[in-house]
Order: structure tokens, then C-alpha cells, then sequence
């Protein structure tokens, strides 16, 4: 099995060096700054207390397939370097160090502050609270120009609404779209169906998508006329609590919900949490090396960082037990959306059908990669990996990030459906870079 090369992933860290520093967790040259001297580090061992930095190596394995070691020292690696450093052999991959990233771990509550703040490094926009925002047409006929909203929209007007997806913002379905080649004819349909074009934009770890939910209806609560919503991946379930359990004043609403974990994510589901760092590593990578969008492997790059962060910080040294799993719960953005039998949110949304009927269609692909350089991706689906177990993060067929029967999870079933099926061009992050998929959107919609 071939895959990444070292120096591709160098590479690919190296573009969202300014988004991890921006955590406070520095690697290459950068490890020591903004962190505890080791004066201050040995003092507080002193104390009894333990050491305040934390350590996460990312390490290519022999297969080429990127993994994370937690709390690891920064000692040669692979086996062998580590029992010539004196360091345990605990199982963990043998393979070439990328690099070690060092980090101050978070207080007990300093978790939701920090949250927080990596939502907002994905998107700047929330620095002025979720909120809707206004796309205005470009007299040159591409991409829109953004401006927020000083109060929320009222009266009657055909709308189209856009929801953006986890560590994402609603530039990156805008990306997506440019990137087809389609854009100008799109936008141009689109403005001349609808009076008003709008985009939430919402934090996707600090906040549950219920809660994304109550603040997409009080913006939309003096709203009337026909409602048309564009959702992606998790916009799809901050879409249906707002539409079903709290409910819009339209005349009629149809959504088309692409790529979304209605029935949840296999990726978010508690167990393996280790592995599922390591598959979104690869996929940034994967992207940034085939010339892919920045939107969509720069947050990829950078989240297992941030995420592994929180692990850490949560359970110490308990890192290297399953413990580190219990993560997901302390983050609500994806505990909402975990592929588990028994999720509350979830379970209540199937219920929730409160309001009337809204049609729903449903955009889905399941992606089997051929490109060597998505060969990781095999190891992921059941290969041996770092503790010895066959690890696979999806039981069945999925577009890297969600599960391709959870996409249609809805009472009754979709009222459309655009299935890519079984291809190798499809995955999570490129449904809007498909000209059959901005076709799909303007022939429900029927847009001019």
C-alpha cells in the first residue's frame, strides 16, 4: 500500500502553522513558544502536580498512513529509537516522526473558552455571534459578496438559505461551487429565483446543533413567503431541529441536506477516537497534495490538533487508555451528531416532527478511492492499526466523513434523492465541486 510522503505532509502541516499556533500548540521550531518555562514545568513536578505541557507526535507509518501518538516525548521513532531512549515499548506504530507538537494543557474550565475560540479560527465570522448573513450578486456574475445582517430578515420574499457543515463556514460551500467551473450560471439562477440569498453562520464544536438550532429560528422568526435551504453535513440536523422542532413561519419549505449524518457519524461516535484523528490528518493531507480547496483541508489539518488538545487536558495521562474516547461527550458540537444507539439528541429529532410537512431531498455518494494517494484509506476501514485491533471506523458504506445510510435517515424517507452511488470522485467535501450536484440543487429548486 502506498500513501503520503514525508515531505507532503511537512508540507501540508506547514500551511496551517498559523492556525495551530493560534491554539497555543507549537511544533517544528516553533515548540517552547508561549509555553511554560521548564523552570516553571519543573516546579510544578515538584509540587506533586503534573508536567503543564502535553506532547502529540504525528508519525507516518511504514504503510504510509499517518497516525498520532499522545504524550510522546519527542524520542527517536519507532521501536527501536524508543528502547534506545529508554522509553517503554507500549505498541504504539513504528514509522518516520513527522513531527512533535507540544501544548499547555486547558484547566477543567477552560475547555468551552477554548472551543470557542477554534470555532472562530475556522470561521472569523463568528466573531460577531451566529448570525445570518446577506449574499449579494456580483455585476461580474461570480462568487457573492457576504455582508451580515443588522437585524433579522422579515416580511415576504422568496428566500434560499445556506447551512454550512463541522469546522466549516459557509465559504467553503461558496468555495465549492467556484471550484465547478459552474458558478457564474449558478449565481445567476439564484438571484434571479429568489429575492434574498442568505448563510448562518454558526460555531460547530462549542455549541450542540440544537442550540445552532434556536438561533437560526430567532433569526428567521418574523420571516414569511416560500423558504429553500442548502445544508451541508452537519447543517443538515441544525437545519431539521430548526424547521421540525422549532419551526419557521414559511409558506413552504424544501431542503436539500447534502452529506448529512441524520442518523449521525460513525466519525463521532465515541470509541476510537485516536484513529479518527489520524483518518482526518490523512484526508487534509490527501487534499492539500492534490490541489484541493483550502476551505476543505486546512480545518482537516488542523482540528485533530485542537481536538487532541481538549483529550489531554480532559484526562491526562489517561491519554494513552481508552479514556481518551470520552472526549466526544465534552464537546456538544459532535457528541450531537455521534452514530450511537442510544444519542438523546438524535433519538428526540426523529420525534420531533412538530410542524408541518417540509420536503426534504437528500444528496449522498459512497467514495472508494483508487488514486494511490488515497490509500490510506484502507487502513481505516478495518487494517490493523496502532493498538492492535482490526479498527474500522465505518461499519458500512460512507464519503470519508459520514455514513451513506445515515444521509437518508428521515420519517418516511426523502421526497428526491441524488445518489452518486459506489465512484471514486464523490467524498465529503467536494459534493459542491460536482456540476450534477449544483444541477440537482437548481432543478428542485426550480431556479430560472
Amino acid at each position: 500500500m502506498t500513501g503520503a510522503k514525508l515531505e507532503d505532509v511537512r508540507t501540508a502541516l506547514a500551511a496551517v502553522t498559523g492556525e495551530t499556533e493560534s491554539f497555543g500548540i507549537y511544533g517544528g521550531d516553533a515548540k517552547g513558544d508561549g509555553l511554560p518555562t521548564t523552570g516553571q514545568r519543573r516546579r510544578a513536578t515538584r509540587r506533586g502536580s503534573a508536567d503543564p505541557v502535553h506532547r502529540a507526535a504525528l508519525v507516518l507509518n511504514p504503510k504510509g498512513v499517518l497516525e498520532w501518538q499522545v504524550d510522546t516525548a519527542g524520542a527517536p521513532s519507532g521501536r527501536r529509537g524508543r528502547r534506545a531512549a529508554g522509553l517503554p515499548d507500549d505498541g504504539q506504530p513504528d514509522g518516520d516522526l513527522v513531527d512533535v507538537f507540544e501544548f499547555e494543557t486547558l484547566e477543567a474550565n477552560a475547555v468551552g473558552a477554548f472551543l470557542r475560540k477554534v470555532d472562530q479560527k475556522f470561521n472569523p465570522r463568528l466573531a460577531q455571534e451566529p448570525r445570518l448573513w446577506t449574499l449579494s450578486e456580483n455585476p461580474a456574475g461570480d462568487r457573492p459578496t457576504a455582508t451580515v445582517l443588522a437585524r433579522p430578515p422579515r416580511g415576504n420574499r422568496k428566500r434560499l438559505l445556506i447551512v454550512h457543515g463541522t469546522f466549516s463556514k459557509s465559504d467553503a460551500i461558496l468555495d465549492g461551487i467556484t471550484a465547478s467551473g459552474q458558478d457564474a450560471a449558478f449565481y445567476k439562477s439564484a438571484f434571479k429565483t429568489y429575492d434574498e440569498v442568505l448563510a448562518f453562520e454558526h460555531p460547530t464544536l462549542g455549541v450542540s446543533p440544537i442550540l445552532n438550532a434556536l438561533d437560526l429560528h430567532r433569526e428567521l422568526s418574523a420571516i414569511d413567503g416560500p423558504l429553500d435551504v442548502i445544508a451541508h453535513s452537519r447543517g443538515g440536523l441544525v437545519a431539521r431541529w430548526t424547521l421540525e422542532a422549532f419551526g419557521v413561519p414559511a409558506t413552504r419549505v424544501r431542503a436539500i441536506l447534502v452529506g448529512s449524518p441524520l442518523g449521525g457519524t460513525s466519525l463521532a461516535s465515541p470509541p476510537r477516537l485516536r484513529s479518527v484523528l489520524g483518518l482526518l490528518s490523512n484526508m487534509g493531507v490527501a487534499l492539500k497534495t492534490a490541489g484541493g480547496i483550502a476551505s476543505a483541508y486546512a480545518p482537516l489539518l488542523a482540528a485533530p490538533l485542537a481536538l487532541l488538545k481538549v483529550a489531554t487536558s480532559i484526562i491526562g495521562v489517561a491519554a494513552r487508555t481508552p479514556a481518551i474516547d470520552a472526549t466526544i461527550q465534552m464537546i456538544p458540537g459532535l457528541a450531537g451528531q455521534s452514530r450511537v444507539s442510544n444519542n438523546p439528541e438524535l433519538a428526540r429529532l426523529r420525534l420531533a416532527s412538530l410542524r408541518p410537512r417540509v420536503d426534504y431531498y437528500i444528496v449522498s455518494s459512497d467514495f472508494q478511492p483508487t488514486d494511490p494517494g488515497w490509500k490510506f484509506w484502507e487502513w481505516f476501514r478495518g487494517r490493523r492499526i496502532a493498538n492492535g485491533a482490526a479498527d474500522k471506523i465505518f461499519p458500512g458504506r460512507n464519503d470519508l466523513i459520514v455514513d451513506t445510510e445515515s444521509m437518508s435517515d428521515l420519517p418516511g424517507g426523502p421526497a428526491g434523492k441524488r445518489d452518486f452511488g459506489t465512484n471514486a470522485d464523490v467524498h465529503h467535501t467536494n459534493y459542491f465541486e460536482q456540476t450534477k450536484t449544483l444541477d440537482y440543487i437548481a432543478d428542485t429548486f426550480k431556479m430560472k
